[in-house]
């Protein structure tokens, strides 16, 4: 089970009822089309100014032969859009034009709701041969488990009005930076342009870059900022495009690459000790060494999604080396007690919890702590 949305042409379907009809002589016959000898006169489906003068014949032929003998194709032979398992309810379609260095783009945006509360945004466009490609460009929860029931467009104010049987929503059509936090998905709709310089995405208007048709590969990558990291030798790090990936972007493939001096650019291969892939697309990277420093690109297809340049620190985790740094370590762990202590103090104070006896469990803390750093002081030297 699934649904489709399908376009046809005004003068296929005259065409198919101008034709031929079609009709079953008995229940074991096959269908067959009618000799044009036979068709009553007026034609049935032709415009008459009284209907109450038509003959009894036209009448029973219209009962008796309801199907017409040529089908109406779709449109270039095919549906704009197909999806398993859903069930569409309502559809409403709204026209985008836009001016790409001069060059005029049309785009043919359909709206569709469904049985679950959903809507889905699907875009539409034509090559020069007539051909035209279509994408699904996003997806709405709007009335989560209620069914659609009205879908209305404002094509003046770019304003969309949903209803189930409990709600009514307004969403607006050019939700931009509303709805797009990066380049890749901005430039991806034909309402939308991402200002490189402000990195924003914004409603369009000519000299932001948009794509909507996914031409340019590369379009994104200058915009992309790259993160600069400082990790500790040895801790875990998690690195992430999406707090939460989209709907419409779960089914694309997403892959990270590695680029290092010593091994140059390669693709991460996932395993369990050492590159895990999250729910979001993700990356967690396990025990961080010197060999993970460098830069780590995150790929939608061929597109960059985001980047990270990541530097490891192993200075952190050696033992100190002269009396200086000795010196140094100590007085910021002193400190780092200190605040520790004072903050300890001042939470048992708010919660009227006698301190005698934490206290006393800070001072055995900071002996043994002393004693610690004692020794380290003795092997230093």
């Amino acid at each position: 089970m699934g649904s489709a949305i399908c376009s046809f042409k005004l003068s296929d379907i005259e065409n198919a009822f101008n034709g031929r009809f079609k009709e079953q002589a008995s229940s074991l016959s096959a269908w067959l089309p009618v000799l044009s000898s036979r068709v009553p006169e007026p034609r049935p489906g032709t415009c008459v100014n009284d209907t109450e003068t038509l003959p009894d014949s036209v009448l029973n032929f219209i009962r008796s032969h309801p199907l017409m003998d040529s089908a109406v194709m779709h449109e270039n032979h095919r549906p704009i859009f197909f999806k398993r398992d859903l069930i569409y309810t309502k559809l409403v379609v709204d026209k985008v034009k836009v001016d790409i260095g001069g060059a005029i783009m049309e785009y043919t945006i359909y709206y569709a709701g469904t049985n679950d509360g959903r809507i889905y945004k699907i875009m539409q466009w034509y090559h020069q041969k007539d051909e035209f490609s279509s994408i699904l460009l996003d997806i709405f929860d709007v009335t989560p488990g209620e069914s659609i029931q009205v879908i209305e467009i404002c094509h003046i104010t770019k304003v969309l009005y949903v209803a189930s049987d409990y709600r009514v929503k307004q969403i607006s059509l050019v939700m931009c930076s509303h709805r797009y936090d990066n380049c890749l998905r901005c430039v991806h709709d034909p309402y939308c342009g991402w200002d490189k310089d402000a990195h924003l995405c914004k409603p369009y208007t000519p000299g932001l870059l948009q794509d909507a048709t996914n031409s340019t590969i590369n379009i994104c990558d200058s915009s992309t900022i790259r993160k600069k990291m400082l990790v500790t030798w040895g801790q875990s790090l998690h690195l992430g495009c999406f707090l939460t990936v989209p709907p419409v972007m779960t089914l694309q493939e997403v892959t990270w690459y590695h680029f290092s001096k010593e091994k140059g650019r390669y693709k991460i291969i996932y395993r369990s000790n050492k590159y895990i892939e999250t729910a979001q697309n993700g990356l967690i990277i396990l025990s961080i060494n010197e060999g993970d420093a460098g830069l780590y690109d995150c790929l939608m297809g061929p597109s960059l999604l985001c980047s990270y340049n990541i530097t490891v620190d192993s200075s952190r985790c050696t033992p100190p080396g002269k009396a200086k740094d000795y010196k140094k370590v100590y007085s910021d762990w002193c400190h780092e007690f200190e605040r520790y202590k004072y903050s300890m103090k001042m939470w048992e104070q708010k919660q009227n919890v006698g301190n005698t006896l934490n206290f006393n469990k800070i001072l055995i803390l900071m002996r043994y702590l002393i004693a610690f750093f004692s020794e380290m002081h003795y092997i230093t030297y």
